[in-house]
């Protein structure tokens, strides 16, 4: 499967000058050059085709292009397949009923990144790029306890690299093989022994992401991998839970009755621990098993008992 990098956008119309911009797209390109030497199938994802970029105000990358000391990077990052626009490489409706900002702007490409759980590269015109991960504002709608909708508001950070002494903390990431090609359910069922080892899944999951919508495709699966993550990562002789990598509750007592399912070893066991995706009121419920140090999945879909 293909890496996707996914170009920040905001990095570009600044006031810099077109020395800072030739100095920024000189290291842009040996970032690029890096990831190429890890991963021969990179591919560029941008807003728009990257000719038609505007790298500082008034200075477009089809001026770049056309001075001769840039022709061979050029070439260099035509070879990347440029894919433009973002939707192209998400599964449909992923980012409906999501919006992604950055201080405020819309980040299409940062967000694009984080609902693909990859990595997102900028120009380094400005210091606020000069970071190996940026913090985003996603706004979506939620479901409050009586079943009102709201907008949740909520802090997320993604992977992000401008220069190449970022790409130490996204080595490992980037030379895996990832989820970025998964267009459906049945995709995540299939390569599910791949993608998360440290998960089970009840023979019922299956017809859980068979059936999946289009757009609940790429929250499940980064639920999914950030619940990988965790458990991975858990000792159950030190902590009694995983370090979370996203929000995950009980169940109160009176919805419990609900969470019942026929486990792995055919005894029906409580699966009330919950993570939840968006949009709508999505949920994964699983339950914990330390003497394996893996977590069951029991249920992936709507909140259970709407």
């Amino acid at each position: 499967m293909p890496i996707l990098l996914f170009f920040n956008e905001l990095s570009c119309r600044t006031e810099a000058s077109r020395p800072q911009v030739a100095a920024a797209m000189e290291d842009f390109v040996a970032l690029l050059r890096q990831v190429r030497e890890w991963r021969r199938d990179l591919a560029l994802v941008s807003i728009a085709k990257l000719p038609s970029l505007e790298l500082s105000r008034g200075y477009y990358l089809s001026e770049w292009i056309g001075d001769p000391a840039n022709r061979d990077r050029w070439r260099f990052i035509r070879t990347l397949q440029n894919r433009a626009p973002f939707s192209d490489v998400l599964p449909p409706g992923a980012g409906d009923g999501v919006e992604y900002l950055h201080n405020g702007r819309p980040a299409q490409g940062l967000g694009a990144a984080h609902l693909m759980d990859g990595v997102a590269v900028s120009l380094c015109l400005e210091s606020t790029w000069n970071t190996y991960q940026a913090q985003l504002v996603r706004e979506v709608l939620g479901e409050r306890p009586d079943g009102s909708v709201e907008l949740i508001e909520e802090f997320v950070q993604i992977r992000h690299a401008a220069l190449i002494h970022h790409l130490v903390f996204h080595e490992e990431r980037i030379k895996e093989t990832g989820l970025r090609d998964v267009l459906s359910g049945i995709d995540l069922w299939s390569g599910r022994l791949e993608y998360f080892s440290s998960l089970r899944f009840l023979p019922r999951v299956e017809e859980d992401l068979v059936s999946l919508p289009p757009d609940w495709v790429a929250p499940v699966a980064s639920e999914l991998l950030k619940l990988n993550a965790a458990v991975a990562a858990w000792n159950p002789a030190v902590s009694r839970f995983p370090d979370w990598k996203s929000k995950v509750t009980p169940e109160g007592e009176t919805r419990k009755r609900l969470c019942e399912f026929v486990d792995l070893d055919g005894t029906p066991r409580i699966f009330d621990l919950h993570a939840r995706f968006t949009p709508r009121a999505g949920r994964l419920h699983f339950r914990l098993d330390p003497h394996n140090a893996v977590v069951v999945v029991a249920y992936i879909g709507p909140k259970i008992g709407t």
